[in-house]
């Protein structure tokens, strides 16, 4: 019996499998978000900065915000961003299809990657969706900010 995440059960030499990956992702991604409720474009025109437009909400039954949205795929534990012309990236997590949904914004002082194990706060969280607007986001962003530890004083 086979699982929702096998990968190239059909033997395709590795370079022309890896090909069709991206696009895979970009349909899954769509799917799910389709199945959730969600408005969602795939952009059709190859070498875009941005794979799929997206309706979010600026609230729970809001006003729509569409997002440009980027589809990345890793098995490594971890995502690179290119979040430029972007306002999200989808990271798609190709061991278990988790969705990890990371504004754009986030990544000023993120560096060019960050391990699945540090966004677990954006983990299949609709609610960057439901709630794209300042207050959230930046509650969101202080969420992932590493905690300094501060010294005890004597």
């Amino acid at each position: 019996m086979g699982k929702i995440t096998d990968l190239n059960v059909t033997g395709r030499l590795k370079g022309k499998f890896e090909a069709l990956l991206g696009d895979a992702h970009q349909f899954i991604v769509a799917g799910i978000l389709v199945r959730l409720g969600f408005v969602v474009s795939v952009v059709a025109v190859k070498g875009e900065p941005y794979d799929l437009l997206v309706y979010a909400f600026e609230k729970p039954e809001g006003r729509e915000i569409l997002l440009r949205c980027q589809t990345k795929a890793s098995s490594k534990g971890g995502l690179n961003f290119t979040p430029k012309h972007n306002d999200l990236i989808i990271g798609v997590d190709m061991r278990t299809l988790a969705l990890y949904l990371i504004p754009t914004a986030f990544l000023a002082n993120w560096g060019d990657s960050r391990a699945f194990s540090k966004l677990q706060p954006l983990k299949n969280n609709w609610d960057v969706l439901l709630n794209w607007n300042d207050e959230y986001l930046e509650r969101l962003r202080r969420q992932l900010e590493p905690q300094r530890k501060v010294p005890n004083k004597p």
